[in-house]
């Protein structure tokens, strides 16, 4: 078996595990909270989110990218994160303590500041654990990385399980639980990398500083951008309609959204793969593969969950987020979209091309939010989910024509399955028949 499509599926069922303790620990919230304090809580972590999106720059990616071309050591990397991380963090209190006094009674308008100083508390773990978690994806320590990156949904959802069988759980408890497990996260992350990265040395120049910072800050305006694409609408939403408005949507986003498991473990194996790789042609006919491969699978998963999709709200999350089926049968048609948008654009943050992603993404995000201003007040969070689909598709149509405009690919390669992806797939199979059998029959004569 190829060492990249290993990997993904090492990585998918990662994610598979995460989506399941996700989720597990979503109804556990939404049930406790109801639809309004589950939407209190989708806002205090939005916060959170807009916040160490806009202080992030880039750090991670670049740790990875400047790995993957050998610039650096692991264990310098790995000190330059720690002094990077605590830097940030420190910044991160003292500008989202400002935001909060003086503003945010305007942004968040309905939630209570205590709650918004809890998110506040997250931000500084949230930066160590994505600075040192990066070094382990930029070592390609495949198992590693994932088994650090299900730390804290596994830590969350057994402190929710604790609180659950102690008292009834509301949003302080909710918010507390988050901050603790992303806490042993991080103390977990730095004992794993320390040891895989061969100790930690703290650079004394500042080349390493400017290169993770030159490469990280084109990065980081995609990435503000493109979270903007994905959270402008819950904004919006708590702005035109109330907190309940939120919970509902909150739970439909929540749930199609995990229908990127395998784009996100793709496209995060097929980032250092490209930055690593020096032929060309080998770039060009593997990144096509990937893409049209990714949103097969995806286009299946969404198909099947359109179905029994509302059942599952219903039973998991209880018939008072009724509300939350429309919008959730709408985004899926953007979550395929955007499967495809994952795959090429982690192939230009290979190419060292991140820019590009920047602009396709703030263009996203401006249809994004003029169509929420105007389909919100008329449609509720039915009309956020067809802006954020519609603004999905306009993102991966822009970024499919710019990618075979660069590649010289054809679209309907990076679009369309193929003969040789049947033949792959049955020799897939067939070589799990005869590992299965193999096994059975070794078993018997034993």
């Amino acid at each position: 078996m190829p060492k990249f499509v290993k990997n993904t599926l090492i990585t998918s069922l990662a994610r598979v595990i995460q989506l399941a303790l996700g989720v597990g620990a979503s109804i556990i919230v939404a049930r406790s909270l109801g639809p309004e304090g589950k939407g209190i809580y989708s806002l205090v972590f939005l916060f959170e989110g807009v916040l160490v999106n806009f202080l992030d720059f880039g750090i991670g990616s670049a740790t990875v990218f400047n790995i993957g071309k050998k610039k650096y050591s692991p264990r310098e990397a790995l000190g330059a994160n720690i002094f990077l991380s605590t830097a940030i963090s420190l910044a991160s209190i003292i500008i989202g303590s400002l935001i909060i006094i003086f503003l945010g009674s305007h942004i968040f308008p309905g939630i209570p500041s205590k709650y918004l100083f809890l998110g506040l508390v997250l931000a500084p773990f949230y930066f160590y654990l994505n600075y040192i978690v990066s070094i382990m994806l930029g070592l390609q320590k495949i198992k590693l990385y994932n088994l650090l990156q299900s730390a804290v949904p596994l830590f969350f959802f057994l402190l929710l399980l604790l609180l659950l069988l102690l008292r009834r759980i509301d949003v302080v408890q909710a918010v507390f639980a988050q901050i603790a497990a992303y806490a042993l996260a991080v103390v977990v992350a730095f004992v794993v990398a320390k040891k895989n990265s061969g100790g930690i040395s703290f650079p004394s120049g500042t080349a390493i500083y400017k290169s993770a910072i030159s490469y990280g800050i084109k990065n980081y305006i995609g990435n503000i951008i493109t979270f903007f694409q994905y959270r402008a609408n819950v904004f919006l939403i708590n702005i035109f309609l109330n907190p309940l408005a939120v919970g509902f949507y909150s739970v439909a986003a929540g749930l199609v959204e995990q229908m990127w498991i395998v784009s996100e473990a793709a496209g995060a194996m097929l980032f250092p793969r490209v930055a690593g790789e020096s032929d060309k042609k080998n770039l060009d006919s593997f990144t096509p593969r990937v893409c049209r491969n990714v949103m097969f699978i995806t286009l299946i998963a969404c198909i099947f969950l359109f179905f029994i999709g509302p059942y599952l709200i219903g039973f998991f999350y209880s018939s008072s987020f009724s509300d939350s089926i429309a919008p959730f049968k709408i985004l899926l048609a953007g979550i395929v979209a955007m499967s495809g948008w994952r795959i090429l654009s982690s192939d230009f943050y290979g190419r060292g091309l991140p820019m590009i992603n920047t602009y396709i993404s703030a263009a996203s995000v401006a249809v994004s939010i003029a169509l929420n201003i105007v389909l919100i007040p008329q449609l509720g969070i039915i009309g956020a989910a067809w802006a954020t689909s519609i603004s999905y598709i306009a993102s991966f149509l822009m970024i499919l024509l710019v990618y075979r405009k660069i590649s010289g690919n054809r679209i309907r390669d990076v679009l369309f399955m193929n003969g040789s992806d049947i033949v792959y797939y049955k020799r897939m199979m067939s070589n799990f028949k005869n590992m299965v059998f193999t096994d059975k029959k070794n078993e018997l004569e034993k």
